[in-house]
C-alpha cells in the first residue's frame, strides 16, 4: 500500500519505521477481510511491551479503512489510562464508534479521525448509503435512551451491556460487518467506575498509593461479543499476564485466538536501522554487516534499535562492532533502556523485590538471566544457589506476574531480549559480591549466525511471496517468474524407507496445489558445485517416494539454488534447460531481497 496523504489513524511513527511485520499485516488483513463471511473469530495479540503492537494496529486499520470491497468497517478504540466514569466512557466509546462506522462507509478519513464530531452532528450527515442510514436509526435511540432514560442504580451498566451488542445488530441489518479494535484492552478492568463524577477524585487518590486499584470490570462484558461472527473482536495488550489471564479466564476463556508478537528477524531489525538513521542521524551511513550486528545484539528489537539511532551517547558512531557496543552498554546502564526497564521494575516492585530474605531473590533473578527464549532451568538454579526448588518456583511466579517472564506448554520461559538480561545484570550484580559472573557477550552467537543468516533470509522473503512476477534474471532464466503464494515455509528434514537423511535449507509449500519448494543456500565467497546440486535432487527424489509409500499425493518439486559464491560452469550449464531448477547467485538473491521490501544488500562477511 501507498502512503496516502490523509489517513484515518494518525501513526506514532514515520511512515517509513514500520520495518517488516509484511506477514503478520497480511494475517490481519484476511482476518478483516474473512468477517464479511462470518470466518473470523475473536482474535488477541499478545507481546511485551514496545513491540509495536500499536503501531501495528494503526497501520492495520490505515490500510483496511480504504478498502470498501471487504464492507467491514474497522471500529479502532485505545484505551487511556485514566480514571473515567462509566457514563462519560459509554458516551465516548459509542461517539467513536458511530463515528468511525459512518466514516467507513462513506470513505471519509477526515470525519474517522475528527473527534470533535458528536452523535447529533452525525444525525445531520446527509447519505444515501443504506448503512449509514441505519446507523443513524441507531444513533437516535441511543440518545434517546442515554440522555432521557430515569436513571438507576444500575442505568449506566445496563445501557453499557446492552451497547456491547451494537455493532453486531448494525452489522446484521445493514450488511457492512464490524471489526472490534481494542488497544490495551486489559485496562478495561481497571480505570473505569460505575460511579458520579464527583466521586472520580476519590479514585484518583487512591490510584497514587495502589497502582492496580481495579475499577469496574468492563472485560467480562465482553463475553457475548467476542463470540461475534459478524462483529468479532481484535484486542491487544502489553502487560502479557494480565491481558492473557483476561482473555483466557472468567467469562471470555476459550473465545480468543492467539498472535503473538515476536521481535523482527535479525535482517529486517537491520533494515529498520538503516532507515531511522536517514531520520534521526541524516548523513550518517552503516554497512550492512554492521546494521546485522547491531540487530543481532539487541534481538531484533524496534524499540532499541530505535534507541540506538536516537542515543545521547556523546561520541555515537557506527562504524565498527566496538562502538556499537560501546552505545549499547550506554543505553542499558544509562539510556532511555535503563529508562525504560528501571520503571518497568519500579511498577512492579511488589512482585519483584517482595521475598523474604531480599538478597536470595536478587541472587534468582541474577541466575535467571542465563536464560534467553529458553525454558528456564528452575532446577540448575536451585542447585547453584543449594536452596529448595520451591524457593526459586515461588520467585519464578512472581516474575511471571512482573511480565519478565512468560508461560507456555506448561513450563516458564525468559523473552527474547537479551538487553532486559543485561540491565538485570548490571542492576543486581552490583549488590551480589562472591556470585559467579555470567557471560551474555554472545561471541558464539554471531559465528551460528553467519551459517542460518541465508536461510533467513530466504524463509521470509517466500513469505512474501504471493503470485507476483518476478524478473527470471534474477533465478537465472529469461522473461517474469510467477512465484506461489506458500501455505507453510520452514526447514525440513525427509527420509526415504532404505535412504539416509536428507536436511531441505527451506521448505514451501503451496495450498490447495501438488507443489512444493526446496531450497539450497550456500552463505560462502565458494562457487556452488555440482554435487550440491545433485544432492538436492536426491532429497527431492526421497521427498516423493516418502509421500508415495504415505499414500499422500506426490508433489511436483521446484528446486531453488542460492548461493552467494555463485555457481561453476557445469551447474550454470546444468540448470540451463531445467524448468524445475533455478539459480540465483548472490545479485540474483540481492534482486530478490530488495524486490520484496529489502532495502539494502546482503552483508558479504569478512573471513
Amino acid at each position: 500500500m501507498h502512503k496516502i496523504d490523509c489517513l484515518p489513524v494518525e501513526e506514532m511513527v514515520a511512515w517509513e519505521e514500520l520495518t517488516d511485520r509484511v506477514e503478520i499485516l497480511r494475517e490481519l488483513d484476511g482476518w478483516v477481510k474473512n468477517i464479511q463471511r462470518m470466518a473470523s473469530g475473536s482474535t488477541a495479540i499478545i507481546s511485551p511491551r514496545r513491540l509495536g503492537k500499536s503501531v501495528l494496529l494503526d497501520r492495520l486499520v490505515n490500510t483496511v479503512f480504504f478498502k470498501p470491497e471487504y464492507k467491514v468497517a474497522p471500529f479502532y478504540f485505545k484505551m487511556k489510562r485514566e480514571e473515567i466514569t462509566l457514563r462519560e466512557f459509554l458516551l465516548e466509546y459509542a461517539t467513536i464508534f458511530f463515528r468511525q462506522y459512518i466514516a467507513y462507509c462513506l470513505q471519509d478519513p477526515v470525519l474517522y479521525q475528527n473527534d470533535q464530531i458528536g452523535l447529533k452532528n452525525l444525525l445531520e450527515i446527509k447519505s444515501d448509503y443504506k448503512a449509514v442510514n441505519i446507523a443513524q436509526d441507531f444513533i437516535q435511540n441511543f440518545i434517546k435512551i442515554y440522555y432521557h432514560k430515569a436513571d438507576t442504580d444500575h442505568s449506566n451498566r445496563n445501557h453499557w451491556d446492552n451497547f456491547i451488542k451494537i455493532p453486531e445488530r448494525l452489522a446484521s441489518f445493514s450488511g457492512t460487518r464490524v471489526a472490534v479494535i481494542i488497544d490495551e484492552f486489559q485496562d478495561m478492568k481497571f480505570y473505569v467506575h460505575d460511579v458520579e463524577k464527583e466521586s472520580l477524585d476519590r479514585f484518583i487518590e487512591q490510584r497514587r498509593c495502589n497502582p492496580d486499584l481495579e475499577g469496574t470490570d468492563l472485560t467480562a462484558s465482553y463475553a457475548y461479543q467476542s463470540q461475534s461472527r459478524k462483529a468479532p473482536m481484535l484486542v491487544s495488550g502489553s502487560a502479557v499476564t494480565m491481558i492473557f489471564r483476561v482473555v483466557m479466564g472468567g467469562p471470555l476463556g476459550g473465545r480468543f485466538d492467539f498472535i503473538r508478537l515476536k521481535p523482527l528477524e535479525f535482517f529486517d531489525g537491520a533494515a529498520l536501522l538503516h532507515q531511522v538513521l536517514k531520520i534521526y542521524m541524516p548523513g550518517h551511513t552503516i554497512t550492512s554487516e554492521n546494521a546485522l550486528y547491531a540487530s543481532l545484539k539487541v534481538n531484533g528489537h524496534p524499540y532499541y534499535l530505535y534507541c540506538l539511532a536516537t542515543s545521547k551517547y556523546k561520541d555515537k558512531s557506527f562504524r565498527n562492532k566496538d562502538t556499537i557496543e560501546r552505545i549499547i552498554k550506554y543505553e542499558i546502564e544509562q539510556g532511555k533502556i535503563y529508562g525504560f526497564w528501571q520503571t518497568h521494575f519500579e511498577n512492579n516492585r511488589k512482585y519483584i523485590n517482595s521475598d523474604d530474605d531480599e538478597s536470595l531473590g536478587k541472587k534468582i533473578i541474577y541466575y535467571f538471566t542465563q536464560y534467553n527464549n529458553q525454558p528456564v532451568g528452575i532446577n540448575a538454579i536451585a542447585e547453584k544457589l543449594k536452596v529448595p526448588k520451591k524457593a526459586v518456583e515461588q520467585k519464578i511466579e512472581k516474575l511471571y506476574l512482573a511480565d519478565l517472564v512468560y508461560r507456555t506448554k506448561g513450563r516458564y520461559y525468559s523473552f527474547n531480549d537479551i538487553c532486559l538480561m543485561r540491565f538485570i545484570r548490571f542492576v543486581y550484580a552490583m549488590d551480589l559480591e562472591g556470585i559467579d559472573k555470567i557471560d551474555l557477550s554472545e561471541r558464539n552467537l554471531f559465528n551460528t549466525l553467519k551459517g542460518k543468516f541465508l536461510e533467513i533470509v530466504v524463509q521470509v522473503t517466500m513469505m512474501k511471496f504471493n503470485h507476483e512476477k518476478v524478473p527470471g534474471k534474477f533465478w537465472g532464466k529469461s522473461g517474469k517468474i510467477k512465484v506461489p503464494l506458500f501455505q507453510l515455509v520452514d526447514s525440513k528434514y525427509t527420509k526415504g524407507f532404505k535412504t539416509r537423511p536428507y536436511q531441505i535449507d527451506v521448505y514451501g509449500k503451496v495450498p490447495g496445489e501438488e507443489q512444493v519448494w526446496i531450497c539450497e543456500c550456500k552463505y560462502t565467497q565458494n562457487k556452488m558445485g555440482l554435487p550440491q546440486v545433485k544432492k538436492l535432487e536426491k532429497a527431492a527424489q526421497v521427498l516423493q517416494q516418502e509421500n508415495k509409500d504415505s499414500e499422500y499425493i506426490v508433489p511436483q518439486v521446484q528446486m531453488w539454488f542460492v548461493s552467494t559464491g555463485g555457481f561453476t560452469n557445469k551447474v550454470l550449464e546444468y540448470a540451463q534447460d531445467r524448468d524445475d531448477i533455478y539459480i540465483s547467485d548472490y545479485e540474483g538473491i540481492n534482486g530478490i531481497f530488495q524486490y520484496f521490501g529489502g532495502n539494502y544488500n546482503l552483508p558479504i562477511f569478512s573471513k
